[in-house]
């Protein structure tokens, strides 16, 4: 950062590579506010186990606060309220067309490589960094600093797990306020010395552990109450307290903009030092310093978690797991080491569940096991037309699993057994026949038939279990699906897995109102023993304005996927998100690529599916295309390209080894890809006439997401 000083003005610049680290985090700087990090992220703890065969498994757990990691729980606690607030404090200001960056995380310690806070290490990074000395405070207060385009700055302390005890209170406050008091000296001096005018620095201190009654009665026994107030920049005559924001005034909107306009907006006209200029200026030199912040247990302990598209990246790479690091549930758990139920009991097992409960994951890990126990085949069912993918997924997944040495897989097609009448066909009877003949005959050479089956037609499954019953052969058959009538006869091998753990809870909120799940055709979920580290992204919008809107605004068609608007406004929030931008990486975290994201819908991706069509998305494949969104149309019937995209969901590896050769948003029909999972999913819902697509949309589309939710949504009168 070049700074140059004169008698009455200065000239300060960015260099390029400020301007793009700007540009990266906060690409609309200007017109919107942003929070640092986006959202917050509980620690998850993760204890390791081993199958039989010794196949490592974590498994998610509970944070026994007995084991050494209280206090990682009570930092999770308060920095997940705080960023509530904080939120909501943003969501108002937006309203009222305010603009400002707010760091919620300027934790002591975790600023900077080797400097103690937010403050220091903003410090060193400018030309007079020998002038910013360390902030020698032994408390382990969490800072929030605002950096607002017309107030100037907000710097806060937040005093967590305080008792609700005056005297103890009024230890804490009088420490805060000294740090406070420093943390603005250390500024001043050392950030914003060059500056003609400096802005004016705001303070306030947060207890959410803490009553107001609680707090008056603490201040009100302060023999240096005064010389408090002058290090917290309280206006003579005004009350101290009201820059404290206490826990019984965080759940209320009324008190909580109270707080705010205490704490910051003391001068109605703003702060006449705060310009565009300077706000950029001031962003640029909190900001670049990269802030980092407490992740997850099981991984690098410290994160970078700036934009939203490293939160995407960050939730989806928890749900959306490799299989050489996932975790599950101990519902999914007991499953896998269940033993039989008895002496006729052929290892048969049935896993019934809504999307995302890892169904799947449980069918590979079985897989896994049978090939490393010593097995030679392992059978791996196709018994519905959408379950192409799934069948591949699971194939490929067992087949890598297992390593060099195991037995092998093979993929059996029984699928297209009905006609649109759901009828079975006579060449569909013959297909299933030949099947079971192959099992037979596997059975007879080697003793037992090895089966699985993911996202399974249930009634071929009923017929090859019985066929083999009645042949007396031995097997295993382990198959999935998220609507399963089961009949009488085998309802005993039924086990129920319904904790939702491939999607954030943001998700799976806008699963749930599917209407198969409303109905009760797919089981509804429970709430698993494990908080989610975060809720999620929340889901975006697009709005499509359809044939009935005299003011289109640019759209066409009355179908989105017939609309080349809708396409340039989802490239825009992908470029938001930074996907394809591996720039936006420091450190070598990873980033979203375009192989993370599907565009799904109703739309036919047949490849002679002319432009004309009124179920082909090339309009809204253009509008991708013409913002510079690599795109990849994947037919229904096309099995090598559905092949590769299920070989691509093993995970982040995986698909970073196609980059390049095929690096491009996928764009296919809801169906064909029933089985796998991407970080980001668009949506393009079907509103037509007495048609409501949406009800199947959310369980066939939204449920594919490990993290974001774009819905292109046809706006309706």
């Amino acid at each position: 950062m070049a700074r140059q000083r004169g008698l009455e003005d200065q000239v300060l610049t960015l260099s390029d590579s400020e301007k793009e680290f700007l540009n990266a985090w906060f690409p609309h700087l200007e017109s919107e506010s942003y929070i640092i990090p986006p959202a917050h992220m509980d620690t998850v703890h993760e204890e390791l186990f081993y199958d039989r065969v010794g196949t490592e498994i974590r498994l998610l757990k509970e944070i026994d606060e007995s084991r050494g990691v209280r206090d990682t729980v009570r930092i999770d606690r308060v920095l997940k309220i705080v960023h509530h607030c904080m939120n909501q404090i943003k969501e108002k200001a937006t309203k009222q067309n305010e603009v400002m960056v707010c760091l919620t995380q300027a934790k002591c310690g975790l600023y900077g490589a080797d400097s103690q806070s937010i403050y220091t290490g903003a410090a060193a990074r400018n030309m007079n960094s020998d002038k910013a000395e360390p902030l020698d405070l032994k408390e382990d207060f969490v800072d929030i600093l605002v950096i607002h385009r017309h107030y100037g700055v907000l710097m806060a302390a937040i005093i967590p797990q305080t008792e609700d005890d005056p005297l103890a209170v009024q230890e804490k406050f009088r420490k805060a306020a000294e740090y406070l008091k420093q943390a603005r000296d250390v500024v001043r001096r050392s950030v914003l010395d060059d500056l003609a005018e400096q802005p004016v620095i705001h303070h306030a201190i947060v207890l959410p552990d803490t009553t107001r009654r609680c707090l008056e009665e603490a201040l009100r026994n302060l023999s240096d109450l005064q010389e408090l107030q002058e290090s917290l920049s309280v206006e003579p005559g005004r009350n101290v307290s009201q820059v404290c924001l206490c826990v019984d005034e965080m759940a209320d909107q009324t008190r909580l903009d109270a707080w705010w306009r205490a704490s910051l907006e003391r001068n109605e006209g703003g702060d006449p030092a705060m310009n565009a200029a300077t706000y950029t200026q001031l962003v640029a030199r909190f900001s670049i310093p990269l802030t980092t912040v407490e992740l997850f247990l099981s991984r690098e302990p410290r994160l970078q978690l700036w934009t939203q598209g490293h939160l995407v990246h960050a939730v989806g790479m928890e749900h959306g797991r490799p299989m050489s690091c996932i975790a599950l549930f101990p519902q999914q758990f007991q499953v896998l080491e269940e033993p039989p139920d008895d002496d006729d009991d052929d290892g048969v097992r049935i896993l019934h569940g809504p999307t995302g409960t890892s169904k799947s994951v449980v069918l590979i890990l079985k897989g896994n096991f049978l090939l490393r126990k010593g097995c030679r085949t392992v059978f791996v069912l196709q018994t519905s037309n959408d379950g192409a993918a799934a069948a591949f997924l699971v194939s490929h997944q067992v087949r890598e699993t297992a390593g060099q040495g195991a037995g092998s897989v093979q993929l059996v097609n029984m699928a297209g057994v009905r006609d649109w009448r759901s009828v079975w066909t006579e060449e569909g009877k013959k297909k299933v026949q030949a099947g079971v003949e192959e099992l037979c005959q596997h059975a007879q050479t080697h003793g037992r038939v090895h089966i699985l089956a993911d996202e399974a037609e249930c009634d071929v499954i009923a017929e090859i279990y019985r066929a083999l019953k009645q042949r007396h052969v031995r097997f295993t058959m382990w198959a999935a699906g998220v609507k399963l009538d089961v009949p009488a006869d085998m309802e005993r091998y039924v086990r129920y897995l319904t904790q939702p753990l491939r999607s954030p809870p943001a998700v799976v909120r806008e699963v749930e109102q599917a209407y198969d799940m409303k109905r009760g055709t797919v089981p509804a979920y429970t709430r698993p023993p494990v908080s989610a580290p975060c809720d999620g992204p929340p889901v975006l919008t697009v709005g499509h304005y359809g044939d009935d809107y005299s003011d289109r605004q640019g759209h066409e068609g009355d179908l989105t996927w017939r609309c080349a608007r809708c396409g340039e406004l989802v490239a825009d929030m992908l470029r938001d998100l930074r996907v394809g931008c591996q720039d936006n990486a420091p450190h070598g975290q990873g980033g979203l690529t375009y192989s993370d994201v599907f565009v799904l819908g109703l739309m036919k991706c047949d490849t002679d599916t002319t432009d004309d069509h009124r179920l082909s998305p090339a309009p809204f494949i253009r509008g991708l295309e013409s913002r510079g969104v690599p795109t990849r149309k994947v037919a229904h019937n096309d099995t090598a390209a559905v092949k590769q995209l299920a070989e691509m969901t093993s995970g982040p590896t995986e698909r970073a080894a196609g980059r390049g050769r095929d690096e491009a948003v996928t764009v296919a029909n809801e169906n064909t890809v029933w089985g796998l999972e991407r970080h980001v999913v668009v949506y393009l819902d079907c509103v037509y006439g007495d048609i409501d697509a949406d009800a199947t949309g959310r369980l066939r589309s939204m449920s594919r997401s490990t993290a974001q939710v774009i819905w292109v949504k046809k706006v309706r009168k």
